[in-house]
């Protein structure tokens, strides 16, 4: 009995290996719906390595320090796009109202007809005057590079007090101080026939969010020996000429 037992185990066991023989003849995973995941899997893992490899060569190439990510950094971003002289003139009304000119300027307004010592208007420091002389062509262009505008209400309490003579004087101080591009320097004036002095400085520069570039100012004046102090903002319009904007 024990005989037969272990010869139809015995036979059982053959037949088992038997059925099983192809299957266990198939490499692992090699089966017809696991031949193409396991294809991109290898591919995909491939192209991770050579990444990660092409990173830490980059990285060491260029010293720069492991930052766990993989490719080369992303460029820089470039220069935002120049506008055009019409696109800057529309986005400076859009901000600040107009575009202002000589003829804006009560110092022009008023005293071009008469002595004008520091040589203002002669200069062609007003804004405006200077890119006329020097555009091509009749049309407005970049020529106007450093000239002033004081116009308006701001202008008219910036030299509040003060004659055309003294205007004259300060409008130099504000013409070398906006465009020395120098921080807190002083930059002093004095008329000798009344006394009356003033001292203007430019705290900082800066750019507005449409990219025109501004100064802070201050200024201190002595008419018939009063303190008059004033403070506020000046931009450069698209032309470059420097106008007070608060």
């Amino acid at each position: 009995m024990k005989l037969q037992r272990c010869l139809a185990f015995s036979c059982a066991l053959i037949f088992l290996a038997d059925a099983a023989a192809p299957a266990l003849a198939q490499p692992f995973g090699r089966g017809r719906g696991n031949d193409r995941y396991r294809e991109g899997y290898e591919e995909g893992y491939r192209e991770a390595y050579r990444d990660g490899y092409r990173a830490g060569y980059l990285d060491g190439r260029d010293n720069r320090r492991f930052d766990e990510r993989y490719g080369p950094p992303p460029p820089p971003p470039g220069p935002p796009p120049r506008l055009s002289n019409d696109d800057r003139e529309g986005r400076w009304r859009q901000r600040y109202t107009q575009v202002y000119t000589y003829n804006d300027d009560k110092f022009y307004q008023e005293c071009r007809q008469t002595v004008d010592p520091a040589g203002v208007i002669a200069g062609a420091l007003i804004g405006g005057l200077l890119g006329n002389a020097v555009s091509r062509g009749g049309g407005r262009t970049g020529g106007t590079i450093a000239g002033v505008v004081v116009g308006g209400v701001l202008g008219g309490a910036l030299t509040r007090g003060m004659d055309c003579e003294d205007r004259s004087f300060a409008y130099k101080t504000y013409y070398d101080g906006f465009n020395a591009g120098r921080t807190n320097a002083s930059y002093e004036w004095r008329n000798p026939k009344n006394g009356h002095r003033g001292d203007f400085r430019v705290g900082d520069y800066y750019s507005d969010p449409d990219g025109f570039r501004c100064a802070n100012y201050t200024q201190q004046i002595f008419i018939d020996g009063r303190p008059q102090a004033a403070s506020g903002h000046a931009c450069q319009q698209p032309d470059g000429t420097w106008a007070i904007v608060n």
